[in-house]
């Protein structure tokens, strides 16, 4: 997990974040392919409305807390993933970011601003579609700037309590430094953003 210090592919800024570098054993795990869509999660929130700029009933759906995105996963028999299952997944078992990166995300340079119906560019080699890019993804784990350098080697929970919760993923306004896998984004659990959505995991 994580980034190295000279990584030229994330903000120089949010690098502190990602580090140290280091290795993480996460069990078996199911993963939805992609992100939860406007018409999936309009069947739990009658009156949910997406933000103008997701708004397609296969766009992702957006504009939902982290408290209503748990409640949508546990009805479904699933939950949020942990950080640690989400950049499992998002790298999809490749070591380098995939080039060229508009072939699978939606973000800046061909995004025109909006979000976009889901599983419309590639999937990575787990299979996974907008894993980067598109809308930005709730995780289960609390946010701590400092975890990596305390994080259990095999399956870490994250922090045991905070003020944040980690989102990963990037999303369609963002360059690409701030599309992969490995940059970690948090905003407090109740916010509702336009750019903000979620996918949910399960056991086996």
């Amino acid at each position: 997990m994580g980034s190295l210090p000279d990584d030229p592919e994330v903000y120089e800024v949010e690098r502190p974040k990602e580090q140290p570098q280091h290795k993480v054993w996460v069990d078996a795990f199911y993963l939805d392919r992609h992100e939860v869509t406007n018409v999936e999660y309009s069947s739990f929130d009658l009156e949910h409305v997406s933000d103008p700029r997701s708004r397609c009933p296969e766009c992702p759906a957006t504009v939902v807390s982290w408290f209503e995105a748990r409640a949508y996963c546990a009805r479904q028999g699933k939950r949020l993933p942990t950080e640690a299952e989400w950049e499992k997944a998002a790298k999809g078992g490749a070591t380098a970011p995939p080039k060229p990166l508009g072939d699978y995300a939606w973000y800046l340079p061909n995004a025109d601003g909006v979000a976009h119906p889901v599983g419309k560019k590639k999937p990575n080699q787990y299979g996974l579609y907008d894993m980067l890019g598109n809308a930005r993804e709730w995780t289960a784990d609390w946010f701590d700037a400092t975890y990596y350098a305390r994080s259990e080697p095999k399956n870490p929970p994250g922090p045991r309590e905070g003020t944040r919760r980690v989102e990963r993923g990037g999303a369609f306004f963002l360059f690409k430094e701030g599309v992969n896998a490995t940059i970690r984004y948090n905003h407090p659990p109740e916010f509702r953003l336009y750019f903000l959505g979620f996918r949910c995991a399960q056991d086996p």
